[in-house]
Formats: structure tokens, C-alpha cells, sequence
């Protein structure tokens, strides 16, 4: 898919409620490709909706929910129909140490959908249906309500993703958890099979099976650093590199292209033209 690289980022007004942008939407309308440092759950509630999300393409239907990371271009197709569009500032999560092992669910688009149980769907819909009605309510304290079940709701889908997953997901955790802590230093297939228990060749297989490799995946976790590090304008792009573990600023650019479709340079521009 070909991606307008000076796509630039939605501006979003929290005028309601510091963190929470809620929207019970009727409107036939299509969100162009786009990104913003928000959390994004989409819900449709009449007729499906189509939503491309990096490379990939989502058929919503009704009660589905789309969780879309923070960073991350997507498009919203318009179609006949309801959806609710919640968006949650990503300042609630970053930094904080406490919701890491619920905040890992971002690393990727999620997609609640009928692959999982009838129950845990009605569930997760009545969590944010619950949310539109203290949004459009505005009680006392709504902001701290809106956040608790915010919690909740991803609570719930890293605990159900935990419980059902199999020997190969918990193989994942073990590797992400790795690279998660030691991204920024020189990581290697040798660091990772000793740290982890698995031979070289083991890992091999396992990356091969997954469509994936190991260096896409830390390459992954050091560009999803870099976007962070990005919004401060007073640190150089050649810091930024050295700083989430590139040996070369060239090698930085040619992954963070990759990744975002944009280089370092354009994504700080864009995020200074989504917050003038």
C-alpha cells in the first residue's frame, strides 16, 4: 500500500475531558490516512466498517473492536451505519511502570472479534458502551471513571490473551520481554538463546514460522522508542539513533522508513504541526 508520507497527524481537541475524545458516530464519513499519540478503540454498532491500519485491512462488524496503537497511520472507510470512535491520550500510559504488562498490547493493532468467545465480546461491548454514557453524561469525577474502565478493558484482553495462549505465545512474551529490556544495547540471536533458553536454531524456526525475524523485532521495539524520543525537539536525530541501540544514523532512517513510512525528520514535523 502506498502511503502519503507527509500524511500528517490528527489534531485532537480534549475539550470535554482532559484525556478522553468519545464519539457516538452516525456520520458517513471517511478519516484519511492519519496518525496521532492517542490510543484509538474503534466499535461498530450498525453495519460493518472497513479501516486500514498500516499495511493491513480491518472488516469491522457489528460489536467488533479495534484497538489501534498510538503512532500508527490508519484510515477510517466511510459506510452507512454507527461507530463508536473513542480516543484516549497516550500520556496516561507512558512512563508508567505499573501498566507495562497491560500496555504491551499496543505493540500491534488488536482486534477483538468473533475468533473469541460470545461472552468475553459482550463483555469488552459493555465495558465501552459504559464509557460513551459517562462521556456524554459528564458525572462527577468522569475523567477518573472513564480512566478505571479504560483500565479494565485492557486488563481484560491481556488476561484472556495470557490465559489462552499456547507454548509459541509464551515463547513470544519471553523474547519481547527481553528485547523489551535490552533494545538500546547490542542485541544479538546468540544474547537472545542464551537469555531465553532456546538455541539459535530453535529461534530461527520460530521467527521463520511467525512470518517475522528477529531483527524486524527489535528493530520494532527500537523504532517504537524513537517515536517517544522524537517529540522532544531539544534531542538531535543522531542522539535519538545511538540512544534506542542503531550503530548508524543511516541504518536508523532506512528502519524507522520502514516502519512508519516516513523518516525520523518528517514524524518530529508532524508532531510539531499536530501541537501547534
Amino acid at each position: 500500500m502506498n502511503i502519503d508520507h507527509n500524511t500528517a497527524p490528527e489534531k485532537i481537541d480534549f475539550n470535554r475531558t482532559p484525556c478522553f475524545w468519545i464519539y457516538d458516530s452516525p456520520e458517513y464519513k471517511e478519516y484519511t490516512m492519519h496518525w496521532h499519540n492517542a490510543v484509538e478503540i474503534l466499535m461498530p454498532t450498525e453495519n460493518i466498517f472497513p479501516v486500514v491500519c498500516g499495511d493491513k485491512e480491518y472488516i469491522l462488524k457489528e460489536t467488533d473492536i479495534l484497538i489501534i496503537p498510538p503512532g500508527e497511520l490508519h484510515n477510517l472507510k466511510a459506510q452507512h451505519g454507527r461507530r463508536i470512535i473513542m480516543l484516549c491520550d497516550n500520556a496516561m500510559f507512558e512512563d508508567n511502570p505499573a501498566l507495562a504488562e497491560v500496555c504491551s498490547i499496543f505493540s500491534q493493532p488488536v482486534w477483538i472479534n468473533e475468533n473469541y468467545s460470545r461472552g468475553f465480546v459482550s463483555e469488552l461491548n459493555g465495558i465501552v458502551t459504559e464509557m460513551v454514557g459517562i462521556f456524554d453524561s459528564q458525572p462527577l469525577f468522569c475523567e477518573t471513571l472513564l480512566y478505571g474502565r479504560l483500565i479494565e478493558l485492557l486488563l481484560k484482553i491481556a488476561e484472556h490473551n495470557k490465559s489462552t495462549g499456547s507454548k509459541n505465545d509464551e515463547k513470544t512474551e519471553r523474547i519481547k520481554r527481553y528485547i523489551d529490556t535490552f533494545y538500546m544495547n547490542s542485541v544479538t540471536l546468540e544474547s537472545l538463546s542464551e537469555a531465553v533458553g532456546y538455541s539459535k536454531f530453535h529461534l530461527s524456526r520460530f521467527f521463520t514460522a511467525s512470518n517475522s525475524s528477529f531483527t524486524d523485532m527489535l528493530n520494532a521495539r527500537r523504532i517504537k522508542a524513537a517515536e517517544t524520543m522524537l517529540r522532544n525537539e531539544n534531542t538531535p536525530v543522531t542522539q535519538i539513533a545511538m540512544n534506542v541501540g542503531f550503530s548508524s544514523i543511516t541504518t536508523f532512517n532506512r528502519a524507522f522508513r520502514k516502519y512508519k513510512d516516513c523518516t525520523p525528520t518528517q514524524f518530529r514535523e508532524m508532531y510539531r504541526e499536530g501541537n501547534e
